[in-house]
């Protein structure tokens, strides 16, 4: 769209900036202050109302420009966010949070000292007030902080700031205390307080990177969407919208619990902010990519209104009054330190473009499409009415020209996805062919969450009528798999596209290890198929569940690909179980479920990230609100024993470690004295002490690696605790499941490992 808006003001900071790491406070109470992270891991402050004229070993004033306030951390930052914690104060604080302990000690100085710059040992996030130069508070966060909010959440009274880490997201309120404790899968990436249900109190919504969007009410996960890859960006749209992007390049808009719509590009988007630039009375999606590209697009449907180029990709966009004007202005913020502000026009620049001569010249585009098309229907027309006169095929398609692509008009693609077992072969077969002599030349396969690039392209050597295709997932995902066939003949240059749509069950990667036809199996028959090892196991969860067989029949059938269906017929009616024997294809264990007729229910496998995942699928078809179970999982037992095992060593030598790092700084402080000394007293001893501080400076630099890597297995460890603590609490629905989260958490504060493994198997201490 030819449409041109210019900046009101624009400048360059001449400092590199770390994407998403971009935020704008009131530190005063007034100004607003644009505040980013450069690549030398130093907090930038700039804003042009105000002259700092405090320096000290935080904060000191840039040599370049007075409008600029350098804060020194010398850590590596990976989240900060600015906003309101106090009731009672206008001014906004300042979070920092860092990804693992940092080093050395923070001492204050009057004046500012580079080598004396603020690192606080153990603490990585800080709550730090800018007008004031001083600390709010600061806590420890062993899971490492990846991202932070501030804001209203729940019905917690004020703001709260809530930091998410490696499998963890807590909430502090303006004093440092907890007040709240969650457990999920992956890292949080991404955080975002909105009020999705309408209800006047904000939810939490939190993106991690194995590519999951979930949605917190308190502390009870209302929905939880797949996206297949790590999600960067959430941002609010509209009252109960918010927007999402992937690492993958797609973006896409949420209504409550719906997916509105979502587009896929070649590059990701690194910002995200909604603003009305065009002056359409209505905000805009404005996204920003990783391209330099900058576009505006239209927030119903996802279409490009106006785009932009930047110098370099865009890093963070804030919205705030940042001229000091009383209006609002959209401040765009690059990777090479250029800074951007746009306004809303005083007019519509949409009913300043000619919308009619763009929408003549597409529909002429698409009149030249459709000409060319019907081209070749009516040679394809032509060349059938041939065909049925009876004139031999074989024949025909000798004498057709090599650009007419001709083949017979009841040519039709069959799709069939089944799953095939055997000692080499465990995969899910995708069979494409046609119903007469034709040739299938390519097929293309998209699905958001099977293939590392969405897409695969099966290209074939040799002419054939029917291909088999082998699948695995790698996560238990319904998903659409949407399949392209190019059909013709061997000598053909063009090629009918034949397009289908198929669905991919959840389970799918979980069949019956026998050989059965294709008609569908009575309840009796599936019990008599043994399980493939003979026994379910020794892991299970246990439930209660009211409902019928023949419900259940339907769940399994929408849920599973298995080789027939399963059919509640009326010889049944004495039947008063299920046991549906499974295997893996991806690890060839089995996978036992077991449904009574008084509604006891055991589902039998070593998984039980597996086990809940079952569970929670079945909870959502019957509608259950609340659901308490049993489990019962020695080899996870075993692995949460010696978890805490290896944590509490882990904490034991960074303990030591600390001490030896104390111990050398100490040393090289007395060398450092003792060298000065030497310089008037024994001018010979210099050299020594110069090289007894070298030695320790290398042991000191050899501790902080050493320290660095441990810090690292400590959030490694740490995330697979709240892995498995978070399967554990989704073999429970409702009040239970919430419930559980607390326990956990009053568990771990003491390291009880016998309240934890009895949380896990009965879901209270």
């Amino acid at each position: 769209m030819d449409i041109s808006t210019k900046p009101v003001f624009s400048f360059s900071l001449n400092y590199k900036i770390f994407e998403k790491l971009v935020t704008c406070g009131k530190y005063d109470g007034i100004h607003s202050c644009l505040t980013m992270v450069t690549t030398a891991d130093k907090i930038l402050i700039h804003t042009p109302h105000k002259r700092y004229g405090l320096q000290n070993s935080k904060l000191s004033i840039s040599e370049i420009k007075n409008d600029i306030a350098l804060l020194n951390m010398n850590f590596p930052i990976r989240a900060i966010v600015a906003g309101r914690l106090k009731k009672d104060d206008e001014r906004d604080v300042l979070v920092i949070g860092s990804p693992s302990h940092v080093l050395g000690e923070y001492q204050p100085a009057p004046v500012f000292d580079e080598a004396k710059s603020f690192t606080p040992i153990g603490i990585t996030f800080t709550a730090y007030h800018v007008d004031e130069n001083c600390n709010m508070f600061q806590r420890d966060f062993h899971e490492g902080v990846r991202s932070a909010v501030i804001g209203s959440y729940g019905s917690q009274p004020g703001n709260s700031l809530i930091v998410g880490g490696n499998a963890v997201v807590r909430g502090y309120d303006s004093d440092g205390n907890e007040l709240f404790w969650l457990i999920t899968a992956g890292s949080v990436i991404s955080l975002l307080l909105i009020d999705i249900d309408k209800d006047e109190q904000n939810e939490l919504i939190i993106g991690t990177d194995d590519g999951c969007i979930r949605i917190y009410k308190r502390e009870t996960l209302l929905h939880e969407f797949a996206e297949g890859n790590e999600i960067q960006n959430l941002a609010t749209l509209r009252p109960g919208q918010f927007m999402y992007s992937v690492k993958n390049g797609t973006i896409g808009v949420f209504e409550e619990n719906v997916r509105l719509w979502r587009i896929k590009s070649k590059t990701r988007a690194t910002a995200m902010a909604t603003y009305d630039i065009l002056g359409c009375e209505s905000k805009q999606m404005i996204i920003g990519w990783k391209s330099g590209k900058m576009d505006v697009r239209d927030p119903r449907t996802g279409d490009v209104w106006f785009k932009m180029k930047m110098n370099e990709f865009v890093c963070g966009m804030a919205c705030n009054d940042y001229r000091g004007i009383g209006m609002l202005d959209l401040v765009i913020v690059t990777a090479d330190g250029e800074i951007r502000g746009y306004t809303t026009p005083t007019v519509n620049m949409l009913t300043l473009h000619n919308v009619a001569d763009e929408e003549m010249n597409s529909l002429l585009t698409q009149k030249q499409k459709l000409l060319l098309e019907l081209k070749h229907y009516e040679n394809n027309i032509k060349y059938n009415k041939e065909i049925l006169s009876g004139t031999n095929e074989s024949n025909l398609v000798q004498s057709v020209p090599d650009n007419v692509g001709i083949i017979p008009s009841n040519t039709r693609l069959q799709i069939g996805i089944s799953t095939s077992y055997g000692n080499n072969d465990m995969n899910i077969d995708i069979t494409v062919s046609t119903n007469n002599s034709t040739t299938i030349r390519a097929v293309l396969i998209f699905a958001d969450q099977l293939f590392k690039e969405e897409t695969l392209i099966a290209h074939l050597t040799k002419d054939v009528s029917r291909i088999l295709i082998p699948l695995k997932t790698l996560k238990d995902n319904a998903q659409d798999i949407h399949i392209k066939a190019f059909v013709g003949y061997p000598s053909s240059v063009q090629f009918h596209v034949f397009e289908l749509t198929r669905q991919l069950p959840k389970f799918a990667m979980y069949t019956i290890p026998h050989s059965l036809t294709g008609s569908p199996k009575s309840v009796s028959y599936i019990n008599r198929l043994p399980a493939k090892d003979g026994s379910p196991g020794e892991c299970y969860v246990e439930f209660r569940i009211t409902e019928r067989l023949k419900r259940i029949c339907i769940w399994v059938n929408q849920n599973f690909l298995l080789p027939s269906d399963i059919e509640y017929v009326t010889s049944d009616a004495d039947a008063t179980e299920l046991h549906l024997n499974l295997i893996s294809l991806r690890t060839a264990k089995s996978v036992c479920l077991h449904f009574s007729y008084d509604g006891k229910t055991r589902f039998y496998t070593e998984d039980i990230g597996l086990a809940a995942d079952l569970v929670q699928s079945l909870v959502q078809f019957l509608n259950i609100d609340t659901l308490n179970s049993s489990a019962c999982f020695p080899t996870v037992y075993e692995e949460v024993k010696e978890l805490f095992h290896k944590l509490q060593g882990l904490q034991e030598t960074e303990k030591q470690i600390n001490s030896e790092i104390v111990e050398n700084i100490n040393q090289i402080k007395s060398h450092l004295i003792r060298a000065e000394d030497a310089r008037f007293y024994n001018g010979e001893d210099v050299i020594r002490h110069h090289n007894e501080m070298m030695a320790t400076n290398e042991d000191l630099v050899k501790s902080y690696k050493i320290r660095l890597a441990n810090t690292n297995e400590i959030q490694l460890t740490l995330k697979r605790i709240h892995g498995i603590l978070y399967s554990a609490s989704r073999l429970r629905a409702g009040t239970y499941a919430s419930s559980m989260i607390g326990r956990f958490k009053e568990a771990l504060k003491t390291n009880n490992i016998d309240a934890i493994l009895k949380i896990i198997e009965l879901g209270e201490m």
